[in-house]
């Protein structure tokens, strides 16, 4: 026995090193097999998108702000707000941002004190302003955030020049792919092979998200929120996107423009007379869920996994390299969420060797 441990200690001191060499060993397992599982999954993809890396210059401050529409925020957006501003506050002062905090109560659209927001964030900001710059998902998010608060204008010219900068960058650099094998670009659009290639999906709901997203080509959270109706009236709640009869209502969308789409009579079997949300329950689950859903649909389809964003950039590509007139290209646009010029933008240009 060790002079001066008991037997007790004794024991209790072998306890504690195995429990921290199991510790240890859990640790390095763990790591292992996320990292196969990352490389697993990297390797079922079609197509690797790579962050992008944005170059960071210096650049003078802006002399006056661009005009910002006074919108009202979607509740997702304003979770989004909360949950940077409580990781940026924590990140550069080692504390939690309490629920009542101003910059809170500022995001939830309520009222709240700029004095309080001034005392808490302006110093933290310019004292570490030159780190915050090189981060376009800070500069983007503070400006959006910080927009319109009393003493932050000087801050907002500065954030200003570089968020116009980082979207540049955004719009040169997202449609940079690399890919194994270009067969795995060659997606067809057409509505017949779409139909073939439900005879491969024998879930239900499955059938209807794959066919759906492809054949109507809306962004997915439009379809996400989009509900089946009998009743014409409903097409007026506007906290949803509807079908009625042979018709998409959207009223709900990223650009804020409503349409009407025709809803071709391949999509309307897939639903038949069911009421409800189109995508049944993976509508409740959020988008992330469904984007992960639809993965693994296109996993099935495919034999690799394509994200929702692959196949709207691959629809684009397809439109411009067919050679579609001004015409086609306005009414795919429009069904898709975006103008004739971004469309353009979203053709892939691809890196080789993964």
């Amino acid at each position: 026995m060790t002079k001066g441990n008991t037997e007790e200690e004794l024991k209790e001191n072998k306890r504690r090193q195995n429990a921290d060499r199991n510790r240890e060993f859990r640790g390095r397992k763990g790591e292992e097999i996320n990292r196969a599982r990352r490389e697993k999954r990297r390797a079922e993809k079609a197509i690797i998108t790579e962050p992008i890396e944005y170059e960071v210059k210096e650049i003078a401050k802006a002399k006056e702000l661009p005009k910002m529409r006074r919108e009202a925020k979607q509740e997702q957006t304003k979770r989004k707000y909360i949950s940077f501003i409580r990781r940026f506050y924590k990140r550069y002062t080692g504390k939690e941002l309490d629920e009542e905090a101003d910059i809170i109560l500022k995001i939830k659209e309520k009222a709240y004190k700029a004095l309080n927001i001034s005392k808490q964030f302006k110093d933290l900001i310019n004292d570490n302003f030159k780190e915050i710059k090189g981060n376009a998902s800070y500069v983007k998010e503070l400006y959006s955030i910080l927009c319109g608060v009393r003493g932050f204008t000087d801050i907002e010219k500065r954030l200003s020049p570089y968020l116009i900068e980082y979207a540049k960058q955004y719009q040169e650099k997202r449609s940079v792919i690399r890919v194994e094998d270009e067969e795995y670009l060659k997606i067809s659009f057409a509505r017949e092979d779409i139909i073939n290639n439900l005879e491969k999906l024998e879930d239900e709901e499955d059938r209807i998200i794959y066919g759906a997203i492809l054949m109507l080509k809306c962004r997915l959270h439009d379809l996400r929120i989009t509900k089946i109706t009998k009743d014409k009236e409903d097409i007026k709640d506007e906290k949803n996107n509807w079908i009625y009869e042979d018709r998409l209502y959207i009223n709900k969308t990223k650009n804020k423009k409503k349409q009407i789409i025709e809803i071709p009579k391949e999509v309307k079997d897939l639903y038949g007379e069911k009421e409800g949300y189109l995508f049944g329950s993976m509508s409740e689950k959020g988008e992330s869920t469904l984007s992960e859903r639809f993965q693994r649909i296109t996993k099935e389809v495919y034999g690799k996994t394509y994200t929702y964003s692959n196949i709207r950039h691959l629809y684009a590509t397809y439109i411009n390299e067919k050679g579609s007139s001004y015409k086609e290209r306005r009414e795919t646009a429009k069904q898709s969420g975006h103008s004739v010029e971004e469309q353009i933008g979203y053709s892939y240009r691809i890196e080789k060797d993964i």
